[in-house]
């Protein structure tokens, strides 16, 4: 898939934002599990949507550079976050040498602030799916039901498109039985029987619930959508892997430890922003081969929190 020329003339004025102080890891960021449409270019760069708007991203020294038909400055820097004081989220992690470890793997990950309807719709489909199943996914949703945009290029599709297609179509685009699961989330948004823009404006525990109401979404899933669309950096979504490494790190790997004793404790440990130290803790597991060594010993300290 390529980007249609003529959208991203190489001479054409370009969007650059200093990183000076903040920085930022693409790589790290637009793999680790919170988005699905980026995709590596040949020459290094990274292409894909930020405010349903085709782009192409990279970085050139202490600056983020952006290029796409009506991209602002605005809307690139509340995508990445980059308005928000990372070295005083950083400052708010407890003393965990497990957290220190994940942070130091990539120092430059950030949370993205996502459109909420593709959030949705992407972590409906991610149930028993790998990333690389759900950006296949994503891309195919984009290719049946999108706009076209340029050679290759479409956009997602609004809740009003899928919410009139059928079944067997969702099927074809990979989603296996969570077709059902996406066919009526869409008519619940479509018909403004949930309403993504008021899940904006309430406080976090109402708009989890709000989302609960949707099909196809559980407790993990609006957490997700909430720290990759909404910006809660006060969620924590617990999946497999979040579930292991906190039983390995933490709980001495015990099997017998619940669901909500996990949540307990990740909610009181990792502090106000522990939604960023879930995503730390999740590209690191997922990526670091070194991450959990069989013979591990959970630090004292550490230990007696969980206790």
């Amino acid at each position: 898939m390529a980007f249609d020329p003529p959208l991203f003339d190489p001479d054409a004025s370009q969007i650059s934002l200093s990183l000076m102080a903040r920085g930022l890891d693409l790589e790290a960021t637009l793999t680790s599990g919170q988005t699905f449409s980026w995709k590596r270019t040949a020459d290094g760069r990274w292409r894909g949507w930020i405010d349903r708007r085709p782009c192409l991203v990279w970085l050139q020294g202490d600056a983020l550079r952006a290029v796409g038909p009506g991209l602002t400055h605005d809307a690139v820097s509340a995508y990445f976050s980059l308005d928000l004081p990372v070295r005083e989220i950083f400052a708010t992690f407890p003393s965990d040498p497990w957290l220190e470890r994940a942070r130091a793997f990539a120092p430059g990950l950030r949370i993205l602030r996502q459109e909420p309807w593709e959030t949705l719709c992407n972590f409906i489909c991610s149930s028993l799916k790998q990333i690389v199943q759900i950006e296949q996914i994503n891309h195919e949703l984009r290719s049946a039901f999108g706009d076209k945009i340029g050679e290759g290029l479409h956009s997602f599709p609004d809740a009003a498109r899928l919410a009139l297609a059928t079944e067997a179509k969702l099927r074809a685009c990979k989603l296996g039985f969570r077709a059902r699961h996406l066919f009526v989330a869409a008519r619940q948004i479509a018909s403004s029987e949930v309403s993504l823009e008021r899940i904006a404006t309430l406080p976090t525990a109402e708009a989890r619930e709000q989302l609960i109401r949707i099909r196809g979404v559980g407790e993990k899933v609006a957490n997700c959508i909430l720290l990759f669309a909404y910006g809660r950096a006060e969620v924590f979504p617990i999946d497999v892997w979040v579930d292991r490494v906190l039983r390995q790190l933490y709980f001495n790997n015990s099997q017998r430890v619940k669901h909500e004793r996990l949540r307990a404790f990740a909610d009181s440990h990792f502090g106000p922003y522990r939604g960023y130290a879930q995503q730390f803790l999740f590209h690191w597991i997922r990526k670091d081969p070194t991450a959990l060594p069989p013979e591990k010993v959970v630090p004292p300290r550490v230990r007696k929190k969980a206790e």
